[in-house]
């Protein structure tokens, strides 16, 4: 549970940049993968299988990023690789996965209610926050 909590902490700052300025700062993205490594490396949650799938499957995301040319932005891959550094595999999957329904979601609203274009973007990162929410009050 205190990993989610870090983790919600980070992503809550994170989500602060990439709706206020549309970026990301890399030194954030940075602190918040090493953070996951070191937290890792003290408290040992999981095994360490665990702990590189769920490395690699946020850098499966940052691999879509780049093969997609932006259209999902760099620091949501690189998002998604710290978060599974501190969560492993199986719950980084789950935060992919809700995160991901909760984006179409608002999509779908941003469509609809606020009549808003196909071309537009959208922050990808408070959605990350809002899943890794529902997978805290999963646990509790």
């Amino acid at each position: 549970m205190t990993e989610l909590l870090i983790v919600m902490a980070f992503l809550t700052v994170l989500s602060v940049e990439d709706i206020r300025w549309k970026e990301v700062h890399l030194s954030l993205l940075v602190s918040f993968f090493a953070g996951g490594c070191i937290y890792f490396l003290i408290v040992r949650q999981f095994s360490v299988d665990e702990f590189f799938g769920g490395i690699v499957s946020g850098a499966v995301v940052l691999l879509f990023s780049l093969y997609t040319k932006g259209a999902l932005g760099s620091a949501d891959g690189i998002v998604f690789t710290s978060t599974g550094a501190f969560l492993g595999l199986y719950d980084n999957l789950r935060l992919l996965l809700i995160s991901t329904f909760m984006a179409g979601v608002g999509g779908l609203v941003a469509a609809v209610i606020f009549k808003r274009k196909g071309g537009n973007q959208m922050p990808l990162i408070p959605f990350i926050t809002a899943g890794a929410a529902v997978l805290i009050g999963i646990r509790l």
